[in-house]
């Protein structure tokens, strides 16, 4: 296993543990518990506040990675808006396009595939955006999770997510994001043509559970996929070490300071 993925997945585990069991968030818990009584001691309670933060953090954390392995993977270009929450442009008929489209995408009468309504959509974008001028259009700021240039030039923005596995209502909110960001992000690149600007919707787990309702097959990328169409970085070792990572002996001794902290310091 290369030692460069090794050394990413660890870099990125420990800044997450550095910021969830800093001096200031345990006594920033402490002085939360301290007006509840509970049969649960104080300190275990913390402990347990900490390890269940962690635990809904891991989709943050996987993005993060996911972020980090983009920006060292010597097959691709990161480029200087990857990772980052910025501000995008597009017009308002645009924006109320995408949203309509979402609905429409939810009627009993939309076809099963949405290949052709979704390569028509961003082919809308376009048209709207390329003859619009920067005073018709309005800023919201938007997550851009990678953004990178193949090998062959091409501009690829990926929605970088986990597991396939949100419920309705999320789910709906990230096609709508991803779409939106497209749209900012083609604006701000001058693309002239969706050839020049690839969106896809990428879950680190290969599991499937929703099928392409809002965007299609050909933009959803599951596991390996990514890694094998784009990156140099081996799939199965970033897999293969997140298996392993919980073992780790560094990543065990921060878990065994923090539990030895918590048990034995004088809180508030």
């Amino acid at each position: 296993m290369s030692d460069q993925v090794k050394e990413i997945i660890r870099k990125t585990v420990i800044q997450m543990l550095d910021d969830s069991m800093s001096s200031n968030n345990i006594h920033k818990m402490a002085r939360i518990h301290e007006a509840k009584h509970h049969f649960i001691p104080i300190r275990y309670r913390i402990i347990g506040g900490i390890l269940q933060g962690l635990n809904i953090k891991l989709g943050n954390f996987i993005e993060q990675l996911l972020r980090n392995i983009i920006e060292i993977d010597t097959g691709v270009n990161a480029m200087e808006d990857s990772g980052k929450k910025i501000k995008l442009f597009f017009t308002h008929q645009t924006d109320a396009l995408i949203d309509s489209y979402i609905t429409e995408r939810q009627l009993p009468d939309s076809p099963d595939d949405c290949t052709e309504v979704f390569d028509a959509l961003l082919d809308q974008i376009l048209q709207i955006e390329n003859a619009a001028s920067d005073e018709q259009r309005r800023g919201i700021v938007k997550d851009v999770d990678g953004l990178f240039q193949s090998e062959d030039g091409l501009i690829v923005y990926t929605e970088l997510k986990y597991n396939d596995d949100h419920d309705t209502g999320k789910f709906v909110d990230i096609n709508r994001k991803f779409i939106k960001t497209w749209a900012g992000l083609a604006v701000r690149y001058q693309i002239q043509s969706t050839s020049q600007l690839l969106p896809i919707l990428y879950y680190l787990n290969p599991k499937k559970r929703y099928g392409p309702i809002y965007v299609p097959s050909k933009n959803i990328m599951r596991g390996p996929q990514l890694f094998d169409r784009f990156l140099h970085i081996s799939y199965q070792d970033v897999d293969g070490y997140l298996t392993e990572i919980g073992d780790d002996p560094e990543i065990l001794a921060i878990f065994d300071r923090m539990y030895n902290l918590i048990r034995n310091q004088v809180l508030p």
